[in-house]
């Protein structure tokens, strides 16, 4: 299962008798996951990812401005001034096509204008992690309480989102320093690491959609 895999990335030892909530917001679902004994306790899938905040930024600079970008203009927009909290008064200049002449253009985006854009998005994920909190089995929400909350997957990146995670659940948030690639890690973990090759045979007992 994937959110083993990336515990396993992380470096925790997830056979462990213990709760880890792990947060893994790839590029098209994000997947909020607790594991246990190896396995995972709870878990739920939303359809909100990376490429979701990318469309919303999209979406915002063409209803905003009727300028249209393309999807790597918006990956990158996100990856140079997306901010979870406050915004840092930084910009850059973009190149698209101008709807109204339908021609090519530079302009100027800000900071404030993407934080505006992508807050719904990131309210749909912090929403679905309080959702699991609150039916995670409280022995477990002991552990996840000392241990913190595990944030990966690429658009784990975006400034400030482990802070503001924290303040949402009120719990320490831990981002890997390679995201992206905690999964990969992991599953070489198993690959090479007798004591952990059982678990490539793990499966779910919950599942909330």
């Amino acid at each position: 299962d994937k959110p083993v895999a990336a515990g396993l990335g992380l470096g925790i030892n997830v056979k462990e008798a213990q709760g880890v909530m792990i947060v893994d917001i790839g590029a098209e679902t994000t997947e909020i996951s607790v594991l246990s004994l190896g396995g995972i306790v709870i878990s739920r899938l939303i359809q909100n990812g990376g490429r979701s905040i990318d469309d919303a930024i999209q979406s915002a600079i063409r209803k905003e401005f009727n300028f249209f970008i393309g999807s790597k203009t918006a990956e990158a927009i996100k990856k140079g001034l997306a901010c979870a909290i406050e915004p840092d008064g930084s910009s850059m200049q973009i190149c698209g096509r101008n709807m109204v002449v339908g021609l090519p253009q530079m302009m100027e985006i800000t900071s404030e204008f993407v934080y505006e854009a992508i807050k719904e998005q990131l309210g749909i994920i912090m929403d679905a992690v309080k959702t699991i909190l609150e039916r995670t089995p409280p022995e477990l929400g002991v552990d996840i309480i000392q241990n913190g909350i595990y944030l990966t997957g690429g658009s784990a990146r975006i400034r400030n989102l482990d802070q503001l995670l924290q303040q949402k659940s009120g719990i320490r948030v831990t981002v890997d320093e390679e995201p992206e690639m905690s999964v990969a890690k992991g599953l070489a973990r198993v690959m090479v690491d007798r004591d952990f090759r059982s678990l490539a045979f793990v499966t779910k007992e919950q599942k909330y959609e």
